[in-house]
């Protein structure tokens, strides 16, 4: 039986027990003994029990009540410990993944300030949240290209392979546990995240996030510090555009607040060099190798209609021979994002990135290994990348939506490459969402891409992409609040 409740019953108990002591305490004393004082004697030892008794159950309402105080009540709004916001025109965007809510805050602001979902772990200062989604995608692809299950630019054959295909697939589907704990210096918020996308068109759990983070030093694994979540646009296939910074990185972070509104962040995170098995000169085998961390310094400014985000990364890139001959060269990148409200809650995103050496960090070439590549001295040397996206989203009305996305990437590589090596790409994402009721989005859209060669040899894609999701916990309940139709 749980303290509370065994308050409960003492307090019946000890009104029962007084009840029966008023009742029958004076006529017992009056049917007892000859003498006036043994009886005057006897009901003041009485009355003393009496009020004894009164006393201990004004002790055990006390008690009770300050039970019903400490424990929270089912309609009482929890704290998220502190007093940072995030503007709340992320939330009204309605984005069909929740990359932003996943991402990490200054003073640790949670994304959802009325903290849904969450319930209180007995018997501890910690609140808990289980999240994430289900979804299913129907995919029809006009000709052949290369993934049947995300639209990823860089595997479009070239030339072109005339071969329809038509796919589903729930690996687009999350789960996520998130906690938030009062600790003696602030809250503490730790944060999981999976989906299905295993390597290759296999259904494997994959982890996207496991960090904890307490006020602003951050430690697990994340989006990268060069990366701006609140820019990821609404795009109906959830790979994404070409362009987009898409890395999950073990790391170690730091933001500090200049003032209202500014914040910076150094973070030193995972490094990895994506550069050829063999060098094309000396025909030897090379292992990528990296002597230091990748290191990212972003700033940040943001009111409640935008926000601008910016970051400088700095690496090295390389590797070691089979000979033990060690090859290193310095790469670094720049990039600028920010999300503009327009009118309503239509909005615009937009970021541009460029760089040496960083290929690894793009959503398109991160797995190319096209951070360097060798010169006819056969030295190693980084490889230019530049690229961006632009979103704009229009509400329709309360329950519609559409999002046209178009992105561009593309890397100058070296003499030596190979003729059918990654030049550049091309992204267009245009799409119609439906919310019919809290939780639900039906959605679908038109993708084409196009993939050119370093010997200009082109290849391009259609598909069209139906999609059905059921949030979990729904966060945009207080867009009406923020902003009505």
């Amino acid at each position: 039986m749980s303290g509370r409740n065994r308050c409960r019953w003492n307090l019946v108990i000890a009104y029962a027990f007084v009840v029966l002591s008023v009742t029958y305490a004076s006529p017992w004393a009056f049917a007892q003994g000859p003498s006036s004082d043994v009886q005057n004697s006897e009901a003041r030892t009485q009355q003393a029990e009496i009020e004894d008794l009164k006393a201990r159950v004004k002790q055990l309402e006390q008690s009770v009540e300050d039970m019903r105080k400490r424990e929270p009540q089912p309609d009482e709004q929890y704290s998220s410990g502190t007093q940072t916001k995030v503007p709340a025109r992320g939330r009204e965007r309605e984005p069909v993944t929740e990359d932003a809510y996943a991402d990490a805050r200054l003073d640790n602001a949670p994304f959802d300030p009325a903290l849904r979902g969450f319930f209180r772990f007995p018997g501890s200062h910690t609140l808990i949240r289980v999240g994430g989604y289900i979804r299913t995608d129907a995919i029809y692809d006009f000709s052949a290209l290369g993934n049947i299950n995300q639209f990823r630019t860089e595997s479009i054959p070239t030339p072109n392979l005339d071969a329809s295909n038509y796919n589903m697939a729930a690996r687009a589907s999350r789960i996520s546990l998130e906690t938030r704990t009062d600790t003696r210096w602030n809250v503490l918020r730790t944060y999981i995240e999976f989906d299905f996308v295993g390597p290759g068109n296999t259904t494997n759990f994959r982890l996207r996030h496991f960090y904890a983070q307490l006020k602003n030093l951050l430690v697990g694994q994340t989006w990268s510090t060069f990366h701006d979540s609140d820019v990821i646009p609404e795009t109906v296939d959830f790979n994404g555009p070409n362009s987009w910074i898409f890395q999950f990185s073990p790391q170690v972070r730091y933001t500090h607040r200049l003032a209202t509104r500014h914040a910076i962040s150094v973070a030193a995170e995972q490094p990895s060099s994506g550069i050829p098995s063999t060098n094309p000169v000396t025909a030897q085998s090379v292992s990528s190798t990296s002597p230091f961390p990748d290191f990212v310094l972003r700033y940040r400014y943001e009111t409640d209609d935008y926000h601008f985000n910016t970051a400088g990364l700095f690496r090295s890139v390389g590797g070691v021979t089979s000979s033990g001959q060690s090859d290193h060269v310095f790469g670094y990148g720049i990039m600028a994002s920010g999300l503009v409200r327009l009118w309503g809650r239509d909005n615009i995103a937009f970021q541009g990135v460029y760089g040496e050496g960083i290929t690894r960090y793009f959503n398109d070439t991160k797995n190319l290994n096209l951070d360097a590549g060798y010169e006819l001295s056969g030295s190693i040397n980084v490889q230019p990348t530049y690229g961006g996206y632009a979103a704009i989203q229009h509400f329709w009305n309360e329950h519609w939506r559409s999002t046209v996305t178009y992105g561009f990437l593309q890397v100058n590589t070296t003499e030596l490459s190979p003729a059918e090596t990654y030049k550049r790409t091309q992204y267009l994402d245009c799409n119609l969402m439906y919310s019919p009721a809290e939780g639900i989005t039906i959605g679908g859209g038109f993708l084409w891409g196009q993939r050119v060669n370093k010997n200009d040899v082109p290849g391009e894609g259609f598909r069209i992409n139906f999609l059905v999701k059921y949030d979990l916990i729904r966060l945009q309940q207080d867009v009406k609040e923020v902003l009505p139709f």
